[in-house]
């Protein structure tokens, strides 16, 4: 859905208020360009490991999809840190950054605890 400043922007536009953001009103509903990437991206990745993600879904559901996907089949070893990043959240948000503070404090004691 929208969000909600474009909703009131949309609703300005509706009243007869000149709105300019750079771009065609047309375009205000598309995804960006990198959202549209990365589906790109994600469709590719979907066909090139069709096989392995059908053998996932009927056989091995017990395990997450991105280790069973990316760890086993398409991540080379060396390129497996990324699986351990943790999301931080929106760090323009305070209450993002302080999410992900907690995220990493639980994360650190649950590491801790399988030492």
């Amino acid at each position: 859905g929208s969000s909600q400043t474009m909703t009131t922007l949309k609703n300005l536009v509706n009243k007869g208020v000149k709105v300019d953001l750079g771009m065609p009103y047309e375009l205000w509903d598309e995804p960006s360009a990198e959202v549209t990437n990365m589906k790109k991206q994600c469709e590719t990745m979907l066909e090139l490991y069709e096989e392995v993600v059908e053998d996932w879904y009927f056989h091995h559901q017990d395990q997450r999809l991105e280790s069973f996907l990316c760890e086993n089949h398409v991540l080379k070893t060396s390129e497996r840190e990324c699986l351990k990043e943790v999301w931080k959240g929106d760090m323009g948000d305070e209450g993002g950054a302080e999410e992900a503070t907690v995220a990493e404090k639980e994360r650190t004691t649950h590491d801790a605890g399988e030492l």
